[in-house]
């Protein structure tokens, strides 16, 4: 598509070229002035030194004359249908960079809250994640006391007096502790404090698990009972921005309707067919 551009670029400044010009070189009945060859060398070789950049925009130019020449003697179907195609493809490049025009010249890039609200109300679905919820125990206490009370041991849960001496330890010596083990609490909540990896934690809670982590002279222990899957939707903070980018594109996406049919109808006024 962008050779299609360039070359429909060239026959326009061809075109346009004046008497006055400079001659550079010429392949056949076609010329190319310094202008022409100052304007290639702009948009294809302008990181080169100057040198070198005229050698090969001089190039591009005689092969595209040299091929054009070819295929009108040889296939002159051929180059008449692809010239057509061309133009037609090169056409919608020059729509496209008008549209773009009228966009921004017409895009309102205001975003209101009633906007956000809306668009995240009506598609709430989309903001929605699967999150687990689990029936647990959980108790975090140092190192050292967990080592000398042998939680280790008794938060296997091996019997009843084993679950009552966890529940006495942890309200004497835990730094946090969750023991309403009848009651569903989003893990993510349970285990904010924990150095737990992704799958560390997908493996605990699908094999209902019971796992110790320890971190900084503190030790975690977790036994999971049950869970389940529950969708929440992310909260409309979180993605204020996405939906604010997605309302602009929904405007521009309108615009750019609304800018084909308008650019098409004031072309056609301004430049109406003749017939003869």
């Amino acid at each position: 598509m962008k050779k299609v551009a360039f070359s429909g670029l060239f026959l326009f400044l061809f075109s346009c070229s004046t008497f006055f010009d400079k001659k550079v070189c010429t392949v056949g009945d076609e010329v190319l002035y310094e202008k022409d060859l100052n304007t290639i060398i702009s948009i294809l070789y302008p990181d080169y030194e100057e040198e070198k950049a005229r050698e090969l925009a001089i190039q591009q130019w005689a092969n595209q004359q040299r091929i054009k020449f070819e295929i009108n003697e040889k296939l002159p179907e051929a180059s008449f249908k692809n010239s057509l195609q061309s133009k037609q493809e090169l056409m919608t490049l020059n729509l496209f960079e008008l549209e773009n025009q009228y966009i921004q010249q017409n895009l309102d890039t205001t975003v209101t809250e009633d906007e956000i609200h809306e668009y995240y109300n009506t598609h709430r679905d989309n903001y929605k994640t699967q999150s687990y919820i689990v029936r647990a125990l959980y108790i975090k206490m140092p190192d050292t006391m967990a080592t000398i009370l042998n939680i280790d041991s008794l938060f296997m849960l091996n019997n009843e007096e084993d679950r009552e001496e966890i529940k006495k330890y942890a309200n004497l010596y835990a730094t946090n502790f969750y023991f309403e083990e009848n009651r569903w609490i989003f893990f993510d909540d349970l285990m904010r404090e924990v150095p737990i990896s992704a799958s560390e934690k997908n493996e605990l809670i699908l094999n209902k698990g019971k796992a110790k982590y320890s971190e900084k002279g503190e030790a975690h222990y977790i036994n999971i009972f049950d869970y389940r899957t529950k969708s929440i939707s992310s909260p409309l903070e979180a993605e204020r921005d996405i939906i604010k980018r997605h309302i602009l594109t929904r405007k521009i996406n309108n615009l750019r309707k609304d800018a084909k049919e308008t650019i098409l109808k004031n072309a056609e006024k301004k430049y109406p067919i003749t017939y003869h």
